[in-house]
Parts: structure tokens; sequence; C-alpha cells
């Protein structure tokens, strides 16, 4: 690859400052590094890795196609650093991915989404008629799924669809390429970008129970040049709008209950949205008790960036990790807002053995508005 025509060369300077500062205070918070415990496989150690390949001493490789693979682009190490780490990392896998240096199983999901415009081969279970009734294809709101949540984490659908009371819905999923653009298909992830960009165009709000689909059309879209119609609202900031407009009660379904926050990494660092879960909660009746690693240092669940997709058993082990945690935190329940850090966390809680119940806050606000009585 000539040197001009890599992505990464926007990034050289940042990659030297990391390199030549050599503070390291990515170590102790990088997820994989966790689990790995080689430095090759945190922040500077993949700027190293960088610098070492802009100097001509070594080349690409299927070698560094794996490493980079092992990150979750949940930018922990950006919180204890003034660079970019992740944007870094996903311009040196798209020139890997131009290389033809490619993982396996992220080549399977680009596949899937550019025939079937979902990264998963399930067929999608109709609806009940009760949600059904709620869709009104005329509505200026969309509810906007997510693949996970309508092929995988159906709870997390039906939940969202209880606190709607109207809205429109796609008839059949499409993907917004977050999956693609976190390993390195840049291409593919705009060409379906504006696949979805399209099918949005007649509605003025969007809403989304999915972190990783609220950043990648809030902020993402954006730095691919895409502009699309609707706001977008996680379901949290829109649970919170209806509040406050005194539309939506909640009953206080969670009086004399411990809970504590995962906050997922696209919602909280990379959205900087950590009040409006709490506040919920705390509507609801919960007492939270937190974790030592919460909001802006919240340890990753493990599940982005197409780890879990590649590399389950290391995107499990550092979903054990942040369950642990939880339940030392003697709470009952360990609430996200997230579909993939609900299944990771309850994956991680599992082969640790810790017994705290894992939920997504939008089960818990529908359980409020159907069923006002303590859990």
């Amino acid at each position: 690859m000539m040197k001009g025509s890599r992505h990464i060369d926007e990034f050289i300077d940042d990659v030297y400052t990391c390199v030549r500062s050599r503070c390291g205070f990515c170590f102790k918070t990088c997820p994989v590094f966790l689990v790995k415990g080689f430095e090759t496989y945190t922040s500077r150690g993949k700027s190293m890795i960088i610098k070492a390949y802009l100097e001509g001493k070594i080349q690409l490789s299927q070698d560094l196609a794996d490493r980079f693979a092992h990150c979750t682009g949940c930018g922990f190490c950006t919180s204890n650093c003034d660079v970019d780490r992740p944007e870094i990392f996903n311009a040196f896998r798209r020139d890997l991915v131009d290389a033809g240096f490619t993982i396996k199983r992220h080549n399977e999901l680009c596949d899937a989404i550019k025939n079937h415009n979902t990264p998963y081969t399930e067929d999608e279970l109709p609806l009940p008629q009760k949600y059904k009734n709620k869709i009104n294809t005329s509505s200026s709101l969309i509810y906007y799924a997510g693949c996970t949540s309508r092929l995988r984490e159906r709870d997390i659908l039906y939940a969202m669809m209880e606190i709607l009371d109207e809205f429109a819905f796609l008839e059949e999923p499409i993907c917004c390429g977050s999956v693609l653009y976190r390993t390195g298909n840049k291409t593919a992830a705009i060409e379906q970008a504006l696949k979805l960009a399209d099918f949005l165009k007649p509605y003025i709000y969007l809403v989304t129970a999915c972190a990783g689909c609220y950043i990648n059309l809030k902020n993402i879209y954006p730095l691919l040049g895409i502009n699309i119609n609707p706001t977008v609202y996680h379901s949290t900031q829109y649970v919170s709008k209806l509040l406050e407009e005194g539309s939506l009660h909640l009953a206080k379904i969670g009086t004399g209950i411990k809970v504590t926050y995962h906050d997922p990494c696209h919602l909280g660092r990379h959205g900087k949205i950590y009040d409006e879960p709490r506040d919920i909660l705390k509507k609801m009746g919960f007492t939270i008790v937190e974790m030592p690693h919460n909001r802006e240092k919240s340890l990753c669940c493990g599940g982005g960036g197409g780890l879990k997709s590649a590399f389950d058993e290391t995107a499990t082990k550092i979903a054990g990790i942040r369950a642990t945690e939880a339940y030392n935190t003697k709470a009952s329940l360990l609430v996200t807002t997230c579909p993939f850090c609900e299944r990771n966390l309850a994956d991680g809680a599992k082969i640790n053995n810790v017994p705290i119940t894992v939920v997504d806050l939008t089960k818990l606000v529908a359980q409020a508005i159907l069923n006002p009585m303590k859990l």
C-alpha cells in the first residue's frame, strides 16, 4: 500500500505522541489486556506496532489483523488520554482490510449484511398483533430497533413497543452498518448507511434502544458524510423526554431494591449519556449502587468492535470481570441499556458463576407501566 493512500496516515502525529509519551495509562483500563495480559493488546502496544509499520520495519499481515481485531473500540484508553484511540485503530483496520488481511467471521457478517441487510441469518419472527396495532406508517416517529433487538433480544424490542403509543417501523430489518465500520469495512459501511438513510427520509424523529445503533446514526454517519433526516434519540433520552412532558408515568417497582448500572461504551463514553438512565431508575424507586468503574471510567462489557463475533471466549471473559464487579456491589440487578451489553454480561455472569440478574432498562420501564408491583 503506497504512502498517502493509507488510512492510518491521518493519525501519524497521534501515533507518535502515544509512543513518545509512553505513559501506559491505558494498561489497567484496556478490557482485552485484562484478559490477555500482553502489551501488544493495549492502546500503547498497538501504537508501537503502527509506528513500526509506518517506518517500514514490519509489513501488514494476517497476524496484525488478528491482533487489531482484539479491540472492542470501547474508548476506555481515550478516557485516560487526549487522543481518540478507537478512530486510530479503526483506520489501521481499514488498511488491513484493503490489503486483504481480514477476519473470517467478520467477512461472514459483511457478506450477510450485503446480501440480507442484517448480520444474522435467522428468519424474523412475526410481531404479536398488539404491537402491529401500534404501527402507523404515517407517524413522524420511527422506532429503529436494530438487528440484535429485532432478531435476537426480542424482549427489548417488545418493551420499547410497550412504551411508545404509536410509531413507524421498517417492514424488514436494515442494518445501520455499525459492525461494518467497526471491523474496517468502511466502503461497505457507507453503502449500507446510504441504503438506510433513504428509508429514514420521511421521519422527523427516530428512537432506538441499541447504544451501537444510536452512536452510529448520531456520530459516525456525519463522519462518513451522511446526514439523515430524523433527530436521533436513544431510548433513555426519549423516555426521559416523555417523563418530563408528563406523558409517561412509572410505578415505584424498585422500592427497596438495589441495582447497579453498566454504562455501555457507545452510550456513555461515546455518547456522553450518563444521567438519563440513572434518573429513570430513581424514578422507579430503585436504589443505585455504583461499581468502582462507572460513567466515563466504565469497564467495557467486551461485546463491541466485532470482538464477540470473532473471539467469543475473550469477549465473555471480559464480561465475567464486569459481572463480578457488579456482584461485589451487592446489587440484585445489573442494569444496562444496550442489547449487546445485556447478552454479553449475562454470558459473563454465567461463566463466572456470578448470581446476578442482567436486565435492559427498557424492560424495567415497560414493567413499570404494565405491572406496577414490587419486583
